[in-house]
């Protein structure tokens, strides 16, 4: 089998990369012409590299996407823009995915892997300590929501539209907060930064947080299970933590994290005051923070990963204990 791979160079694609090759599986690693390989090559190893065929080239448009998967069994769509106003995000993630769905329907590729996010759910419709799982809907109001959020949403759209338009193959993989060496284990599912100072929001939710290599192997196991076509799957760890676990655990490992404790009952209404002033400042305050946002990122929820482990055959083989220790250490990125 020969698998074509977008974002091989980045920190979940490298991993991505190895374990297809681990497996014995022929990749195409689609890189920039600009990109630096020695990172890949050397996470890789010498004994896999000759795994590994370097395609140059952009996602540009459809021709150009057919050429970069002419002969490939299985797309992964792993890149993702990560930052930048709506309009650039859209640009950068949704554009590119059309062209490369519309070119495996073309090659007629046996299944696309499209790695999603576990943020494009409808969290704020729902009540407090409800469950959010693969039933959830995808969110109602993606243009509410931050810029990647948004992206991700559209993304997702777009390729359950071919899916269903043009019976593309098509598994979508779901992973929650994604940390590891070299990508710290605060985000802002925890709360914001300002400045040297984070701003915790509430405490007691529990944070959908997958470590990297889990989800790698969760993306494998989409390239290769059998059965699963038309499938998403949320990929989340076990034992995870609340917010305020996780900063008394990075405290108790020496971590100086100053904070600022929003109380759960006080984040809803301080969202709301902040968006009134933003709208009525006219932008003196940047619209980051609205009620909308604040629901969908620190609402109190119940998440569950057993479809991934029923139906995908995936199991976290790193506990989140030794995750995060592994992610203080540092080591390979």
């Amino acid at each position: 089998m020969k698998v074509f791979v977008t974002g091989g160079t980045g920190f979940l694609g490298r991993r991505v990369v190895r374990m297809l090759c681990e497996d014995g599986l022929q990749v195409r690693c689609l890189v920039r012409p600009s990109s630096d390989l020695s990172a890949l090559r050397d996470y890789v190893g010498p004994d896999l590299w000759n795994g590994v065929e370097v395609a140059p080239g952009e996602l540009s448009d459809v021709d150009s996407c057919r050429r970069l998967i002419d002969d490939c069994d299985t797309v992964c769509h792993v890149a993702a823009a990560l930052g930048g106003s709506t309009a650039v995000m859209f640009l950068n993630t949704v554009i590119p995915t059309r062209y490369l769905l519309t070119a495996a329907v073309q090659c007629g590729v046996s299944r696309l892997v499209q790695v999603s996010s576990f943020g494009v759910y409808g969290a704020a419709g729902l009540s407090t300590g409800a469950l959010l799982n693969e039933q959830t809907p995808l969110d109602p109001h993606p243009e509410w929501r931050d810029p990647y959020s948004y992206s991700k949403i559209i993304q997702e759209q777009a390729a359950w539209e071919v899916h269903q338009q043009s019976k593309l193959p098509l598994v979508i993989i779901r992973p929650g907060v994604i940390f590891g060496p070299g990508r710290g284990v605060l985000s802002g599912r925890v709360g914001l930064n300002v400045g040297p100072l984070l701003v915790r929001m509430g405490g007691s939710q529990t944070l959908p947080y997958t470590y990297v290599d889990n989800c790698a192997s969760a993306i494998r196991q989409a390239v290769l299970a059998e059965g699963i076509d038309g499938e998403a799957f949320n990929i989340l760890d076990d034992g995870l933590p609340t917010g305020s676990q996780l900063v008394r655990r990075l405290r108790r490992a020496g971590q100086k994290v100053r904070s600022l404790w929003v109380p759960r009952p006080l984040i809803g209404p301080l969202s709301s005051v902040y968006e009134w002033y933003s709208l009525w400042s006219r932008g003196q305050l940047p619209g980051v923070i609205t009620r909308y946002r604040s629901d969908s990122m620190w609402k109190k929820l119940r998440y569950s990963n057993e479809k991934a482990k029923s139906v995908l055959g995936w199991r976290p083989h790193v506990s989140f204990e030794e995750a995060f220790e592994r992610s203080l250490a540092g080591g390979r990125a």
